[in-house]
């Protein structure tokens, strides 16, 4: 039970919910057993005739509705309160506590050997469902594998020695997803002409009708909703950069990246009580572009594959259903038969992951993809050799596309430096990273920054150090100021929520005062216990070297050989 709702597993094997336990709805639950149900609660009639004893008989399909549903009320009550977002699995592949695997078909479940029907195995309930594609363990057939990946290699790839093998581990990746312990989003650019469609429905046909959730227009609740509790792969075709306004494309890429590590989700309902559910599905999604919606997180979790246009005259693929269906059931076949080989293999490409220096969360991204792919290869494992092989491509592909912002504190820092400021409103625009280096002393400042803030000796051992002194008076402002000490310049950011750093933040996903959350962040980074005055302003806050940040880091503090260093002035505590 679970507040006013009851839960049965139905005649059919199916989890239903029911707030009133009403003839019909009884009727409903019992279906092929309705005769059982009349049989064990039944209405009396008495037959005999008037002044005669009473002869007592069932009633033909008649059944006590009060009796039954209390009998089924105190059932329910008897297990407990109960959790679908936590005990229920629908189709697709799972493990237990053990490791084992476990493949929900719909109709049978295919456990340690042996097929059972729907119901609870290991404190899970498995309903029945709509049926997947079954897996062929025949071995009938000839081996998939060879004609899988040489039907992949017939696109055009930016990377054809790496992408179409990293493309096979997807596909077994999406086959087995709700039994991993961490899933990775799959993203496939590609321009128009480059066979990006063509791509999504080669692997739809391999997943069988039903094995694959398919969109070209979709949202996040009508994903959750079609998926239920089921572990299938989510593919989504023409996820392009939509209107700015739009939340639709921010939903679907945050549902992807709670699937990486079956996270829960939530939303409001019609009756203020909130749904919510796991998800374990392996994402794909294909455009022309990758929406810049994208948080550093999503962007963690990102394997990116790019298809450059086919050349002229390229032939079309023969996708015949029936036979790429069957192929795909052999493929599914072969890796749940090895999957007790997973945590051995997936140990191994970790491994040599990191010593391709491939290692946090890349490595969490690659390693369950190139250990399927080798798992649909081979059922053993590969050489040393070959596996360090293709370590090193990948760790070239990781440092390919390696974004330049990995962290909040990153990305916090380009906002930071990039925004466009004009305090004398002379139509001079300067970003705050310039201001930083005219206010370190850098001499590559740009020299209309450094103009604009000459002037007059304010009683300072030069004019240089005057303008030093000038530029942070503007930081300030903005609570912000640089700090020089010997050769080493430090950026300190206020706490305290100035409205120069309001404005500077506003729309991110730093304002408020969250910036000072991600500056603690940054390497070398320190919380000062002592308050500065910034433009008047007590404030504490937290001051980070000039060499963890991104853009100033390579400046040296003085980059002509006849100039002196800038002169220490980290006495001075209040710039006016």
């Amino acid at each position: 039970m679970n507040g006013d709702y009851s839960y049965f597993l139905d005649s059919n094997g199916q989890l239903r919910k029911a707030k009133k336990l009403e003839g019909q709805i009884i009727q409903s639950l019992f279906g092929k057993f309705i005769s059982a149900l009349c049989y064990n609660f039944p209405i009396w009639e008495n037959t005999a005739d008037k002044g005669e004893l009473p002869i007592w008989r069932r009633k033909d399909n008649r059944f006590d509705q009060m009796s039954a549903s209390m009998a089924m009320y105190q059932a329910a009550s008897e297990q407990g309160p109960f959790n679908p977002d936590n005990a229920v699995r629908g189709v697709g592949a799972w493990a237990d506590d053990d490791g084992d695997l476990i493949y929900h078909l719909g109709n049978k479940i295919l456990y340690r050997g042996h097929e059972l029907p729907p119901g609870r195995i290991e404190g899970k309930i498995y309903p029945a469902a709509h049926r997947l594609p079954p897996p062929d363990f025949s071995g009938k057939g000839p081996d998939p594998v060879p004609e899988i990946l040489n039907t992949l290699e017939s696109w055009n790839w930016a990377r054809p020695d790496l992408h179409p093998f990293v493309s096979l581990g997807m596909i077994g990746v999406q086959m087995l997803c709700g039994a991993l312990d961490w899933r990775p989003t799959f993203w496939l650019t590609a321009a128009a002409g480059a066979g990006k469609s063509e791509f999504q429905k080669f692997i739809k046909i391999l997943h069988g009708e039903g094995g694959i959730l398919h969109s070209t227009d979709a949202t996040k609740s009508g994903l959750t909703s079609q998926l239920g509790h089921a572990s299938i792969p989510v593919t989504l075709d023409e996820l392009e950069p939509g209107d700015e306004r739009s939340t639709k494309e921010k939903d679907i890429i945050a549902l992807a990246r709670v699937a990486s590590s079956g996270g829960t989700w939530f939303r409001g309902s019609a009756d203020q009580s909130g749904v919510g559910g796991k998800v374990y599905s392996a994402f794909l999604f294909s455009s022309i572009l990758i929406p810049g919606v994208m948080k550093t997180q999503d962007v963690q979790r990102l394997i990116r594959l790019d298809l450059s246009p086919l050349d002229k005259g390229t032939p079309p693929l023969n996708l015949r259903p029936r036979t790429w269906r069957e192929r795909g059931e052999r493929l599914k076949g072969i890796l749940i038969q090895r999957w007790p080989t997973w945590e051995a293999r997936l140990g191994q490409w970790r491994a040599a992951l990191e010593l391709a220096d491939v290692g946090g969360r890349d490595a969490d991204n690659w390693a369950p993809v190139l250990a399927m792919a080798e798992m649909a290869m081979t059922p053993d494992a590969f050489a040393d050799e070959e596996r360090a092989s293709w370590a090193r491509k990948v760790s070239f592909e990781v440092a390919a596309n390696k974004s330049d912002t990995n962290t909040d504190a990153e990305a916090m820092l380009l906002h930071l430096l990039s925004q466009l400021v004009d305090p004398f409103r002379r139509g001079e625009q300067y970003t705050i990273g310039q201001w930083l280096q005219a206010a370190a002393g850098y001499p590559a400042a740009p020299k209309g920054l450094v103009q604009s803030i000459s002037g007059e000796d304010d009683g300072y051992t030069d004019a240089r150090t005057n303008r030093q002194k000038k530029a942070n008076s503007i930081l300030a402002r903005m609570g912000l100021r640089v700090y020089v000490e010997e050769t080493q310049a430090y950026l300190f950011i206020a706490n305290t929520p100035m409205q120069g750093l309001k404005k500077l933040f506003e729309g991110s996903d730093w304002a408020g005062g969250a910036w000072s959350q991600s500056a603690a962040r940054v390497p070398g980074a320190e919380k000062l216990s002592h308050p500065a005055t910034l433009a008047g302003t007590r404030t504490r806050g937290v001051r980070m070297p000039f060499r963890s940040i991104l853009g100033l880091s390579g400046l040296p503090m003085d980059q002509d050989s006849g100039s002196a260093a800038p002169e220490d002035r980290s006495d001075i505590e209040d710039y006016v």
